[in-house]
């Protein structure tokens, strides 16, 4: 018991930290000296061989990585393949509240749409909804640059030719087009019904108008009557925000034409025809070849120069007298001028086919024709 005494004591002693009172302090117990760990060593940052290195690229398109937001009005322009033409050029407008305009334009055939509705956006599918025209959709490949899907609704990835690109900044549509309709005038206003669409619109009385009104007034057939006219115009809006159409270039007058019908067409006459084809080639729309023909003349327009000229039509036969034309030279429009005169001048028989009115010789097709409803 002593000895458990005397060991308690001596513990307390050791490890107590209270002040000593007595004259000398106790010697310090030596304590072993601190052994050193070894260090531990630190691995090496692993860098991903495919990671993208950060920087003012990757920022600017962070949303490319997951989703797409057309939270700002976007422009994009290209040219499709086609099947029967060089190419089909697009513009579209994308904006941020819901809607999309859009302007096709078929190369060398000139055919020009202008088609306005909403989009939707399904993950990074884009479809361009209207109610009477289908559009391609698109994939958004990044926010720079739509792809074309296929059939199946994936995008075509294996050819550049397929894409459109986004520009810097938003650019107005071009809203000029073909146009056919009938055209009045009565006390210096003019109102134009679209043939295509049978919208009726005031024509604003601008510069461009003005030869299209004398015209008009000097021609006593007319008489405040409606008639077909062909031009070149844009819908647009006046000073009080009412549609109207501005005309950018005047064409011809159609007397004793009308709208065609391509349910009710029998007969080749009364229709303004626009020349589509020569043997398998596409006439270019822009150079607006067309013709009419009445109870045995003809009359028209065939690229640069107007044409008139008598014919005739029994059973399964037709032919066209000598041509006679204005003179003028024009670079773009007198090869296919040629052509088309030449070949007019050849045909032995024509036929109303559904909507086309084709020219034969020796009972092959040699050229196509369209009624001209722009």
């Amino acid at each position: 018991m002593k000895k458990l005494l005397i060991a308690s004591s001596l513990c307390l002693t050791a490890c107590s930290q209270l002040p000593y009172f007595g004259s000398e302090p106790p010697a310090k117990l030596s304590r072993p000296a601190p052994v050193e760990k070894p260090a531990i060593p630190v691995p090496a940052e692993v860098v991903d061989a495919n990671e993208v290195a950060n920087s003012e690229t990757t920022e600017a398109l962070a949303t490319d990585f997951e989703h797409i937001f057309i939270d700002s009005d976007m422009t994009f322009e290209g040219v499709l393949p086609c099947a029967d033409c060089p190419g089909i050029s697009y513009h579209i407008n994308l904006y941020r509240d819901g809607r999309f305009e859009a302007r096709q334009e078929y190369l060398e055939r000139g055919q020009v749409e202008l088609i306005s509705g909403s989009w939707l956006l399904e993950r990074r599918t884009l479809h361009l909804v209207n109610q009477q025209v289908t559009l391609p959709s698109f994939h958004f490949r990044s926010n720079q640059q739509l792809v074309m899907t296929d059939l199946s609704g994936r995008p075509i990835l294996n050819s550049d030719a397929y894409q459109l690109n986004r520009l810097t900044a938003v650019k107005k549509l071009d809203s000029r087009q073909p146009m056919l309709g009938l055209y009045r005038l009565q006390n210096n206003q003019a109102t134009f019904v679209k043939c295509k669409t049978g919208e009726s619109l005031p024509v604003a009385n601008t510069q461009n108008h003005l030869p299209m009104m004398r015209l008009y007034q000097q021609d006593s057939r007319f008489n405040n009557k409606a008639v077909i006219a062909s031009l070149v115009g844009r819908k647009g809006a006046d000073q009080n925000g009412a549609d109207t159409l501005f005309i950018d270039k005047f064409e011809q007058f159609w007397p004793n034409a009308t709208c065609p019908d391509q349910f009710a067409m029998k007969d080749l006459q009364g229709i303004v025809w626009r020349a589509e084809k020569i043997a398998d080639r596409y006439i270019p729309h822009s150079l607006n070849v067309r013709l009419i023909f009445e109870k045995d003349k003809l009359y028209g327009f065939s690229g640069c120069n107007n044409f008139n000229a008598s014919y005739q039509q029994r059973a399964n036969t037709f032919a066209v007298q000598q041509l006679a034309s204005t003179r003028k030279y024009c670079a773009d429009a007198s090869n296919i001028e040629q052509q088309f005169t030449e070949k007019l001048q050849q045909a032995d028989r024509a036929e109303v086919n559904a909507d086309k009115l084709q020219l034969f010789y020796n009972n092959q097709v040699i050229m196509e024709l369209i009624p001209a409803v722009n």
